[in-house]
Protein backbone atom coordinates (compact mmCIF):
# COMPACT_ATOMS: atom_id res chain seq x y z
CA UNK A 1 0.00 0.00 0.00
CA UNK A 2 1.66 3.37 -1.15
CA UNK A 3 2.77 5.28 2.47
CA UNK A 4 -0.03 8.43 2.70
CA UNK A 5 2.80 10.78 3.97
CA UNK A 6 4.23 9.83 0.08
CA UNK A 7 1.50 9.47 -1.86
CA UNK A 8 0.15 13.52 -2.07
CA UNK A 9 4.47 14.12 -3.44
CA UNK A 10 4.77 11.67 -5.82
CA UNK A 11 2.89 13.73 -8.41
CA UNK A 12 4.90 17.15 -7.50
CA UNK A 13 8.30 15.16 -7.76
CA UNK A 14 7.25 14.24 -11.22
CA UNK A 15 6.54 17.57 -12.21
CA UNK A 16 9.50 18.85 -10.62
CA UNK A 17 8.08 21.36 -7.99
CA UNK A 18 9.14 19.96 -4.44
CA UNK A 19 12.52 21.84 -2.90
CA UNK A 20 15.98 19.54 -3.49
CA UNK A 21 15.29 18.75 0.23
CA UNK A 22 11.69 17.50 -0.10
CA UNK A 23 13.15 16.20 -3.49
CA UNK A 24 16.03 13.96 -1.94
CA UNK A 25 13.81 12.56 0.58
CA UNK A 26 11.38 11.48 -1.49
CA UNK A 27 13.56 9.68 -3.84
CA UNK A 28 15.36 8.13 -0.87
CA UNK A 29 11.69 6.81 0.02
CA UNK A 30 11.44 5.50 -3.60
CA UNK A 31 14.46 3.50 -3.16
CA UNK A 32 13.06 1.11 -0.47
CA UNK A 33 9.18 1.39 -0.47
CA UNK A 34 7.75 -0.66 -3.64
CA UNK A 35 4.70 0.77 -3.24
CA UNK A 36 5.35 3.93 -3.61
CA UNK A 37 8.03 2.63 -6.53
CA UNK A 38 5.74 1.00 -8.38
CA UNK A 39 3.10 3.90 -8.25
CA UNK A 40 5.44 6.32 -9.30
CA UNK A 41 6.76 4.23 -12.38
CA UNK A 42 2.98 4.13 -13.42
CA UNK A 43 2.67 8.01 -12.95
CA UNK A 44 5.67 8.17 -15.53
CA UNK A 45 4.08 5.92 -17.72
CA UNK A 46 0.98 7.97 -17.88
CA UNK A 47 2.75 10.85 -18.63
CA UNK A 48 4.59 9.41 -21.03
CA UNK A 49 1.13 8.19 -22.55
CA UNK A 50 0.35 11.74 -22.43
CA UNK A 51 3.25 13.11 -24.76
CA UNK A 52 2.64 10.49 -27.21
CA UNK A 53 -1.11 11.35 -27.31
CA UNK A 54 0.02 15.19 -27.53
CA UNK A 55 -2.51 16.01 -24.93
CA UNK A 56 -2.02 19.10 -22.63
CA UNK A 57 -0.37 17.73 -18.91
CA UNK A 58 -2.10 20.52 -17.06
CA UNK A 59 -5.12 20.51 -14.62
CA UNK A 60 -8.73 20.54 -16.12
CA UNK A 61 -7.79 19.08 -19.14
CA UNK A 62 -10.16 16.31 -20.58
CA UNK A 63 -8.12 13.16 -20.24
CA UNK A 64 -10.97 10.68 -22.11
CA UNK A 65 -9.11 10.64 -25.55
CA UNK A 66 -6.22 9.25 -23.47
CA UNK A 67 -7.94 6.76 -21.53
CA UNK A 68 -9.96 5.65 -25.11
CA UNK A 69 -6.67 5.41 -26.61
CA UNK A 70 -5.10 3.37 -23.82
CA UNK A 71 -8.32 0.71 -23.33
CA UNK A 72 -7.96 0.10 -27.17
CA UNK A 73 -4.08 -0.94 -26.79
CA UNK A 74 -4.68 -2.88 -23.78
CA UNK A 75 -7.68 -4.60 -25.94
CA UNK A 76 -7.06 -7.90 -27.69
CA UNK A 77 -7.82 -8.24 -31.39
CA UNK A 78 -11.74 -8.36 -32.17
CA UNK A 79 -10.76 -11.97 -33.69
CA UNK A 80 -9.36 -13.27 -30.58
CA UNK A 81 -12.79 -13.26 -28.70
CA UNK A 82 -14.51 -14.69 -31.75
CA UNK A 83 -12.12 -17.33 -33.64
CA UNK A 84 -10.93 -20.35 -31.21
CA UNK A 85 -6.74 -19.99 -31.38
CA UNK A 86 -7.03 -23.84 -33.51
CA UNK A 87 -9.20 -22.48 -35.82
CA UNK A 88 -6.96 -19.63 -36.63
CA UNK A 89 -3.86 -22.01 -37.14
CA UNK A 90 -6.00 -23.95 -39.02
CA UNK A 91 -6.87 -20.98 -41.21
CA UNK A 92 -3.34 -19.68 -41.39
CA UNK A 93 -1.84 -23.37 -42.46
CA UNK A 94 -4.92 -23.72 -45.25
CA UNK A 95 -3.15 -19.77 -46.46
CA UNK A 96 0.34 -20.89 -46.54
CA UNK A 97 -0.44 -24.58 -48.17
CA UNK A 98 -2.47 -22.24 -51.00
CA UNK A 99 0.45 -20.34 -51.47
CA UNK A 100 3.27 -22.97 -51.19
CA UNK A 101 2.04 -25.86 -53.41
CA UNK A 102 -0.87 -24.28 -55.54
CA UNK A 103 0.36 -21.65 -57.37
CA UNK A 104 -0.45 -22.92 -60.67
CA UNK A 105 -4.17 -23.39 -59.58
CA UNK A 106 -4.68 -19.77 -59.75
CA UNK A 107 -3.22 -18.59 -63.05
CA UNK A 108 -3.85 -15.26 -64.84
CA UNK A 109 -6.69 -14.79 -66.98
CA UNK A 110 -6.35 -14.24 -70.38
CA UNK A 111 -6.85 -10.86 -70.49
CA UNK A 112 -4.36 -10.09 -67.38
CA UNK A 113 -1.81 -12.48 -69.59
CA UNK A 114 -2.28 -9.86 -72.16
CA UNK A 115 -1.69 -7.00 -70.31
CA UNK A 116 1.42 -8.37 -69.00
CA UNK A 117 2.60 -9.18 -72.55
CA UNK A 118 2.51 -5.83 -73.27
CA UNK A 119 3.96 -4.41 -70.27
CA UNK A 120 6.65 -6.77 -70.83
CA UNK A 121 7.21 -5.96 -74.29
CA UNK A 122 7.32 -2.13 -73.89
CA UNK A 123 9.64 -2.50 -70.60
CA UNK A 124 12.24 -4.77 -73.02
CA UNK A 125 12.23 -1.78 -75.02
CA UNK A 126 12.73 1.16 -72.53
CA UNK A 127 14.91 -0.43 -70.18
CA UNK A 128 17.91 -1.07 -72.43
CA UNK A 129 17.12 -5.07 -71.86
CA UNK A 130 16.01 -6.52 -74.63
CA UNK A 131 18.14 -9.65 -74.76
CA UNK A 132 20.40 -11.66 -71.95
CA UNK A 133 22.18 -13.19 -74.97
CA UNK A 134 22.90 -10.41 -78.20
CA UNK A 135 23.54 -13.07 -81.27
CA UNK A 136 21.89 -13.66 -84.18
CA UNK A 137 22.96 -16.97 -84.49
CA UNK A 138 20.70 -19.53 -83.15
CA UNK A 139 23.40 -21.79 -82.32
CA UNK A 140 24.37 -19.71 -79.49
CA UNK A 141 20.98 -18.47 -78.57
CA UNK A 142 19.45 -22.01 -77.60
CA UNK A 143 21.70 -23.97 -76.47
CA UNK A 144 22.15 -20.74 -73.36
CA UNK A 145 18.54 -21.44 -71.92
CA UNK A 146 19.89 -24.92 -71.42
CA UNK A 147 19.52 -25.07 -67.57
CA UNK A 148 17.33 -21.93 -66.89
CA UNK A 149 14.13 -23.71 -68.23
CA UNK A 150 12.55 -26.78 -67.54
CA UNK A 151 11.52 -27.10 -71.50
CA UNK A 152 14.59 -26.12 -75.03
CA UNK A 153 12.67 -23.28 -76.71
CA UNK A 154 12.79 -23.56 -80.14
CA UNK A 155 15.07 -20.44 -82.10
CA UNK A 156 14.40 -20.66 -85.47
CA UNK A 157 16.45 -18.71 -88.45
CA UNK A 158 13.67 -16.60 -90.25
CA UNK A 159 16.64 -14.27 -91.77
CA UNK A 160 15.60 -15.08 -95.36
CA UNK A 161 12.18 -14.50 -94.69
CA UNK A 162 13.23 -10.65 -93.16
CA UNK A 163 12.90 -11.71 -89.97
CA UNK A 164 16.02 -10.69 -87.98
CA UNK A 165 16.91 -13.00 -85.01
CA UNK A 166 18.51 -10.24 -82.38
CA UNK A 167 18.88 -12.78 -79.32
CA UNK A 168 17.28 -14.05 -76.25
CA UNK A 169 16.44 -13.30 -72.50
CA UNK A 170 14.35 -15.11 -69.71
CA UNK A 171 11.27 -13.46 -68.59
CA UNK A 172 8.35 -14.04 -66.54
CA UNK A 173 4.43 -14.72 -68.25
CA UNK A 174 1.99 -15.46 -65.81
CA UNK A 175 4.22 -16.05 -62.69
CA UNK A 176 6.26 -18.45 -64.89
CA UNK A 177 9.69 -18.13 -66.38
CA UNK A 178 9.03 -18.07 -70.07
CA UNK A 179 12.00 -17.49 -73.29
CA UNK A 180 11.78 -14.82 -74.95
CA UNK A 181 12.96 -15.12 -78.17
CA UNK A 182 13.70 -11.41 -79.90
CA UNK A 183 13.33 -10.90 -83.61
CA UNK A 184 13.67 -7.48 -85.49
CA UNK A 185 11.61 -6.76 -88.96
CA UNK A 186 12.91 -3.54 -90.20
CA UNK A 187 12.67 -1.05 -87.38
CA UNK A 188 10.35 -2.94 -85.42
CA UNK A 189 10.76 -4.96 -82.52
CA UNK A 190 9.29 -8.76 -81.96
CA UNK A 191 8.83 -10.15 -78.89
CA UNK A 192 8.18 -13.74 -79.07
CA UNK A 193 7.86 -15.86 -75.49
CA UNK A 194 7.53 -19.45 -75.08
CA UNK A 195 6.42 -20.96 -72.05
CA UNK A 196 4.96 -24.19 -70.84
CA UNK A 197 1.79 -22.51 -69.09
CA UNK A 198 -1.23 -23.36 -70.79
CA UNK A 199 -3.98 -20.88 -72.26
CA UNK A 200 -7.47 -21.38 -73.20
CA UNK A 201 -7.78 -22.42 -76.96
CA UNK A 202 -5.19 -23.77 -79.64
CA UNK A 203 -5.50 -21.94 -82.94
CA UNK A 204 -3.71 -18.31 -83.32
CA UNK A 205 -5.81 -15.74 -81.77
CA UNK A 206 -5.19 -12.33 -82.48
CA UNK A 207 -5.21 -9.17 -79.77
CA UNK A 208 -4.61 -5.45 -79.88
CA UNK A 209 -4.06 -3.66 -76.91
CA UNK A 210 -2.48 -0.08 -76.50
CA UNK A 211 -1.64 0.37 -80.36
CA UNK A 212 0.20 -3.35 -80.24
CA UNK A 213 -0.34 -6.34 -81.80
CA UNK A 214 -0.55 -9.62 -79.84
CA UNK A 215 -0.91 -13.51 -81.34
CA UNK A 216 -1.39 -16.25 -79.33
CA UNK A 217 -1.14 -19.95 -80.24
CA UNK A 218 -0.48 -23.29 -78.70
CA UNK A 219 2.18 -26.22 -79.96
CA UNK A 220 3.68 -28.87 -78.72
CA UNK A 221 2.44 -28.74 -75.34
CA UNK A 222 4.26 -24.94 -75.15
CA UNK A 223 2.21 -21.32 -75.19
CA UNK A 224 3.36 -18.71 -77.82
CA UNK A 225 2.87 -15.10 -77.55
CA UNK A 226 3.88 -12.73 -80.42
CA UNK A 227 3.80 -8.74 -79.46
CA UNK A 228 5.19 -5.58 -81.78
CA UNK A 229 3.58 -2.96 -83.06
CA UNK A 230 4.54 -4.54 -87.13
CA UNK A 231 1.39 -4.76 -89.00
CA UNK A 232 -1.22 -7.37 -88.54
CA UNK A 233 -0.68 -8.98 -91.84
CA UNK A 234 3.64 -9.31 -91.39
CA UNK A 235 3.10 -10.10 -87.44
CA UNK A 236 0.57 -13.05 -88.63
CA UNK A 237 3.46 -14.21 -91.30
CA UNK A 238 5.83 -14.04 -88.67
CA UNK A 239 3.13 -16.84 -86.43
CA UNK A 240 3.46 -18.68 -89.35
CA UNK A 241 6.85 -18.90 -89.93
CA UNK A 242 7.69 -20.27 -86.25
CA UNK A 243 4.54 -22.54 -86.47
CA UNK A 244 5.53 -24.01 -89.33
CA UNK A 245 9.52 -24.49 -88.17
Amino acid sequence: MICTEAEPLLGACLDGELDAKTALGIDQHLSICDACSSAYRKLECLRDEIVAAELDWSAGVDLRPLRASIRRKQRPPWWQGVWPRSLLLAAATTALFLVVFLPGRFALTNSAIERQIVDNHVRSLMAEHLVDVPSSDRHTVKPWFQGKLGFSPSVPDLTADGFVLLGGRLDVIGARPAAAIIYKRQNHVINLWITSQEAAGRGPELTNLDGYHLIRWQQNGMTYWAASDLNVTELRQFAELIRSR
